[in-house]
């Protein structure tokens, strides 16, 4: 005769103890990672390309959606130079504006596995996350060691808290104190198809508000306004317009380096250029969806929970 373990009462001692252990396994797991939920469909507000007959919009991660995202009632197909003509001559680069370019590198399932910034004079801050999985898309972050990378390596919530305290201190060093979140503009090569997203989008789901940031692109730039006709990847613009920096491709650091020369160097009115094809965050959480977002409680802490009997 086989013997089964009898089930245990809901209600009992043993049961509330192991839902509290439970908990605890969960909230103390530094890489669990609140799941987000989407409230409500009637709250997305994708902007679709105003071109008659064109299926464009926002919603989807391609080519097409760039300056949708970025403020445009055209896909990038349908944006002409009059277009972009006629943006420059509304844009006006506000006097404590900080540009900042960056790259986040990603793991096979989309979590972010390095986070990389550098300023205009030089400074950068480079981050290694933790991530559920080690699969680093860095070279030089895959050849660390077990040891070393464990040493290196930040928890996810911990890396974006320093990296908003990065970009506050950096508009305070380079405004004298005079510039505010709203002055900060995130330079990403294919940005908002990407690392605005995948940024935006990890700041949420880990409870984090994201700061009033403008996001910008700069493969438009190239792609749609310099030279159309050509590549515009990272790598071979870096060879045209930086021939002197190595660039590592797929390093962090090393990327935001790059889109720093490429558009400093490459780019006449480069600030111009970049405030163009940028828009307001919560302009662009709404056009990617990012705004339906609804962030569950996370678990209890180790310290919030009572132990005694």
């Amino acid at each position: 005769m086989v013997g089964y373990r009898t089930t245990s009462n809901p209600g009992s001692e043993r049961t509330r103890m192991s839902r509290v252990s439970a908990a605890v396994r969960l909230a103390t797991d530094d890489n669990w990672m609140p799941p987000p939920s989407v409230t409500n469909n009637d709250d997305f507000r994708f902007v679709t390309c105003s071109k008659p007959g064109c299926p464009s919009s926002s919603a989807y991660s391609e080519y097409n959606a760039i300056t949708l995202r970025a403020g445009y009632d055209t896909c990038t197909n349908h944006t002409t130079v009059d277009d972009v003509v006629n943006r420059v001559r509304t844009t006006i680069k506000p006097v404590n504006s900080v540009f900042i370019f960056y790259d986040v590198e990603v793991t096979s399932n989309n979590e972010i596995d390095q986070l990389s910034a550098t300023t205009t004079d030089g400074k950068h801050i480079d981050l290694v996350i933790k991530t559920m999985v080690r699969k680093n898309n860095s070279p030089l972050i895959g050849k660390l060691s077990p040891f070393v990378y464990m040493l290196v390596a930040t928890e996810p919530v911990a890396a974006l808290n320093a990296f908003v305290e990065w970009v506050k201190n950096t508009v305070r060093r380079m405004t004298d104190g005079a510039g505010t979140e709203d002055d900060v503009v995130l330079v990403a090569h294919n940005g908002m198809n990407h690392d605005h997203v995948l940024l935006l989008k990890t700041m949420l789901v880990w409870g984090i508000s994201p700061p009033k940031w403008r996001f910008s692109d700069s493969l438009p730039i190239f792609k749609l306004v310099i030279d159309p006709e050509n590549k515009a990847t990272l790598d071979v613009l870096a060879s045209k317009y930086a021939p002197w920096f190595q660039h590592t491709h797929h390093d962090g650091l090393s990327d935001a380096m790059a889109i720093r020369h490429i558009v400093t160097k490459g780019v006449t009115d480069w600030e111009i250029a970049c405030l163009v094809f940028s828009s307001p965050c919560e302009y662009f959480v709404t056009s990617v969806g990012l705004n339906t977002f609804n962030i569950r409680p996370t678990l209890p802490h180790t310290d919030t929970i009572n132990f005694q009997r």
